[in-house]
């Protein structure tokens, strides 16, 4: 097809395709009011129309009856908003005889500089949901990233960014590359590597891109479980637990049913599935075109969940440079003290030590940690000393009449870490500065109703505390080898009753003298 004749005579020779295939009518007669083509009382006067046939007769006739400017611009909404007003492509090729994709990519548009104008690429609902969903996850970054930098004492605070990741990939993916590839994502690693930080980074990219695409993008941490179980379809999954339109709810639902194409949805965090909604989702039985990005624990990867199609890339950590890169933005000159411990330049590569190190560098407390157990040591003590507002002096003899509530903690997170759960629904005491390292999780019951269940912090603080039970409870350690043995079918050697453990290569023999205070004298 060639553009022999006028924008007019080219909508006439394919009228009664036209008729019969167009979709999406309210994008059309939209677009053709904001270009000034219909009044508010011919958009009207063809709303009112009966069926879907007879509105796209009675647009034509408008349009061709307004001459060839008018024509023209119908053809260029056309040709902007194809993806949604015209029927996909055939699959194979020539199973049709008339192809209105081909036909509309065939008229030779001129060169002109409203070509690339902002057309409405779907109903005005789904524009502003999808306008609310970028400020909502603009608003989701900054939370991120301003949590770390509450860390940091003083008035000056470091700008807390995203800092590059080694992938395991053959080439250095970056975010935006991620986000632009059409594949699943299976992020692996560890706690406390930076999965969720590259996750919160592309969502960052997508609320910040400019794209005249109509698209969304949602993001649920599978940590925060409660009200995702309890969604019993698709609408209360997006709408419910993540984010609702404010108008038009039907209308934008369907068009995320109708183009999940254009749909990329993040489950961070995710360890089982007891939601039978994503479970639909992760197996493409609802929006079976959208893009998945998974991010699991290595525990969790074999899951029969994730048996799908994903690319696998393992999250390893902070590179040497990126390093030096994130001491130098956290802590300026100091990061010499850290850069010249190879023990803690070790511990960098994992981001959650990295800011952990720095924010206790920042401090003006002396000695500074060098192991992990010293840090977190470091950290708990911090904590209840903000919460408790007790002198430095005076910490110790405040944590000693706290012994008892901060191993009922313990208890609760190691038998939360057992259970493969992160989610606390009884709480094991009502010490407000011990019950600071939770965050509550707030569920919906009813429209005037929640209910509060909690979380660490980070699962990285769960394990910790999870150790230190063991620690004060060394009967249990065996069954705990025992367990670990079991679920990785690895080799373990267990001590004897008359004979010493045998340890791997390079593990102290002797419990820490900080954590032996926190099992004797209850000061963590």
């Amino acid at each position: 097809i060639h553009q022999r004749h006028s924008a007019e005579g080219y909508i006439g020779s394919a009228r009664r395709h036209l008729v019969g295939e167009l979709k999406n009518l309210s994008v059309i007669l939209e677009n053709l009011y904001q270009r000034g083509v219909l009044c508010d009382e011919e958009v009207s006067k063809i709303q009112a129309e009966k069926d879907d046939y007879d509105k796209t007769r009675k647009i034509l006739d408008s349009v061709t009856k307004k001459g060839e400017k008018a024509c023209y611009e119908f053809l260029k909404i056309i040709d902007m908003t194809r993806k949604r007003t015209l029927e996909r492509p055939p699959l194979h090729p020539g199973t049709k005889t008339f192809d209105l994709h081909h036909w509309i990519s065939c008229f030779s548009f001129k060169e002109d500089t409203q070509m690339n104008a902002n057309y409405l690429q779907g109903p005005r609902p789904c524009h502003r949901y999808q306008e609310k969903l970028k400020s909502n996850a603009k608003e989701m970054s900054k939370k991120f990233w301003g949590e770390s930098k509450k860390l940091f004492g003083g008035k000056k605070k470091p700008d807390l960014s995203y800092a590059t990741l080694v992938l395991d990939t053959d080439e250095n993916i970056s975010p935006s590359e991620l986000l632009e590839t059409d594949k699943n994502i299976l992020l692996v690693g560890k706690p406390g590597i930076g999965k969720t930080a590259l996750t919160h980074e592309m969502l960052r990219l997508w609320a910040e891109r400019e794209s005249k695409e109509l698209d969304y993008m949602f993001y649920f941490c599978m940590r925060e479980t409660s009200d995702i179980i309890r969604a019993k379809n698709l609408e209360e999954l997006l709408f419910g637990v993540f984010c609702e339109p404010d108008e038009g709810k039907d209308e934008v639902l369907q068009d995320i049913k109708r183009h999940s194409d254009n749909v990329i949805i993040i489950f961070d965090g995710i360890t089982d599935l007891s939601s039978q909604v994503v479970k639909k989702v992760l197996t493409k039985k609802l929006l079976p075109l959208a893009k998945i990005i998974i991010t699991c624990r290595p525990d969790d990867e074999d899951e029969d969940f994730l048996s799908g199609d994903f690319d696998r890339m393992e999250v390893k950590g902070f590179s040497e440079q990126t390093i030096k890169t994130y001491l130098s933005a956290t802590l300026g000159e100091d990061q010499k003290k850290v850069l010249s411990n190879l023990e803690l330049v070790t511990l960098c590569h994992v981001p959650m030590y990295a800011l952990m190190i720095a924010a206790c560098f920042k401090s003006d407390d002396s000695p500074q940690p060098c192991t992990v157990t010293e840090i977190y040591i470091n950290i708990v003590r911090f904590c209840l000393q903000i919460n408790s507002k007790t002198k430095n002096k005076d910490l110790n003899s405040f944590i000693s009449t706290k012994k008892e509530e901060i191993l009922s903690l313990a208890e609760v997170a190691f038998l939360a870490t057992q259970q493969k759960s992160v989610n606390l629904t009884n709480l094991p005491c009502k010490d407000s500065c011990v019950l600071s390292f939770l965050k509550p999780l707030l569920i919906k019951e009813a429209v005037t109703e929640t209910i509060t269940t909690h979380a660490f912090l980070h699962y990285t603080v769960q394990e910790f505390f999870a150790a230190l039970w063991i620690l004060k409870n060394p009967d249990k350690i065996r069954d705990v080898f025992q367990q670990y043995r079991s679920r990785c079918q690895l080799p373990l050697f267990y001590p004897s009753e008359d004979a010493p453990a045998q340890l791997p290569r390079g593990t102290p023999n002797t419990v820490p003298p900080s954590v032996q205070q926190c099992t004797s004298s209850g000061s963590p």
